[in-house]
């Protein structure tokens, strides 16, 4: 399964034995054969690494991604069965090529039509993301040494501009927050920005550690967090997912379409007149990220509350 991350790619490559029966209830996730970022800027690392996949001798390779580099990664793998919905002038790299359904219905109702249509009528459930106790001890360990109770998780970047909190937006948010806990996270490349944020307000109920773990153990640490604040991105999705009540902030993403699921989630949206725009560069010259900005901090922590 390819699942894209704009141009950091999250790989979950599902190897698909002829031995697993889907009647019996085998979990979604599993077996996961290899996980890992990669970048695939440019034609030729995405060539050399659809080549390198081709190690991997993959019976299946699903697309979840509508772009033409997914479809040519999947080709340049060497899968003898690659499936995904049509368009993009990618028709030609796949061995089917699927019809989008006509009305509007959340991507993972998507994905899960892609995947109907090939295996049919089968019994399966999604255990949602799993945690070993070991993985946990661990995060709770983590909190321990940064001095952290109960943290609230938050995560102000995503690797579209136009989905990322404000810089000073985000410090009126944490201001509010007087006496809980704070955690930021994000991504190496986001750990600047989270600096400016800790400088700035110089409180020290909040911490960053943007940049200082690995996927896995952000996720790990997450499940141990009493609730997340999240704009529109991946880490909003996992928490979500790991049933933490978070608050999501949506504006330029559709939230009928990419929301998070999970059971304990608030979306926040002000549903102002350029959103959605579903761009990933804001191009509103006159109001700059309106969307985000009109969210008020008070809602935030009121929405968190009724969670």
């Amino acid at each position: 399964i390819f699942i894209p991350n704009s141009l950091n790619i999250l790989f979950i490559l599902l190897k698909v034995s002829s031995r697993i029966s889907f009647n019996k209830k085998v979990p979604l996730q599993a077996p996961i054969e290899t996980s890992f970022w990669k970048d695939l800027s440019g034609i030729k690392t995405t060539s050399d690494s659809g080549r390198n996949l081709k190690a991997n001798d993959f019976d299946l390779f699903y697309l979840l991604s509508d772009s033409y580099r997914a479809a040519y990664l999947a080709y340049k793998s060497g899968s003898p069965i690659r499936i995904g919905y049509r368009g993009q002038g990618r028709t030609g790299m796949l061995t089917k090529a699927v019809k989008r359904p006509k009305s509007k219905i959340h991507r993972y109702l998507q994905y899960i039509n892609l995947i109907d249509k090939e295996l049919g009528d089968y019994d399966c459930f999604d255990p949602g993301i799993v945690l070993s106790d070991d993985e946990k001890d661990w995060a709770k360990k983590e909190l321990t040494k940064l001095d952290l109770i109960d943290p609230i998780s938050f995560f102000p970047f995503s690797v579209a501009s136009s989905r990322s909190i404000p810089i000073s937006k985000a410090i009126t948010i944490l201001n509010d927050i007087h006496e809980e806990n704070v955690l930021i996270f994000g991504g190496i490349n986001d750990s600047p920005s989270a600096k400016v944020i800790i400088k700035t307000l110089n409180k020290k109920n909040i911490v960053s550690v943007a940049g200082d773990y690995s996927l896995r153990q952000s996720i790990a640490i997450i499940s141990q967090c009493k609730s997340s604040i999240a704009t529109d991105s991946g880490l909003g999705h996992i928490s979500s997912n790991l049933g933490i009540p978070t608050v999501s902030l949506f504006g330029a993403g559709d939230s009928e379409l990419t929301k998070p699921i999970g059971g304990n989630t608030f979306v926040l949206n002000q549903n102002v007149y350029c959103s959605p725009c579903l761009k990933n560069k804001c191009n509103n010259k006159k109001d700059p990220l309106l969307c985000l900005e009109k969210i008020q901090p008070g809602a935030i922590l009121k929405s968190l509350d009724s969670i």
